[in-house]
């Protein structure tokens, strides 16, 4: 099993009342993630950078979501916890 740590950026476009996933962006890093989603933050609704690991042959998640970063309005289940 090859694990491999994910580092990525989701943001959200508002339409109407509704906040609507974009393509998530990959980054390199922790670092490289935060500054996405900042930069992000400027363009959309909301945005969440974090980071997970998974089996990079099976794509099996081996833990749980470490979030990184939040921006502006986010569904509940990415809000602050």
């Amino acid at each position: 099993m090859a694990e491999k740590t994910y580092f990525v950026v989701q943001a959200f476009e508002k339409k109407g009342k509704r906040l609507l996933a974009v393509q998530p962006t990959q980054c390199r890093s922790d670092d490289d993630a935060i500054g996405r989603a900042e930069r992000d933050a400027k363009r959309f609704a909301g945005v969440v950078a974090f980071r997970q690991v998974a089996d990079d042959e099976t794509g099996e998640v081996l833990d749980e979501p470490v979030v990184l970063a939040r921006h502006g309005e986010l569904p509940a289940n990415m809000a602050d916890e």
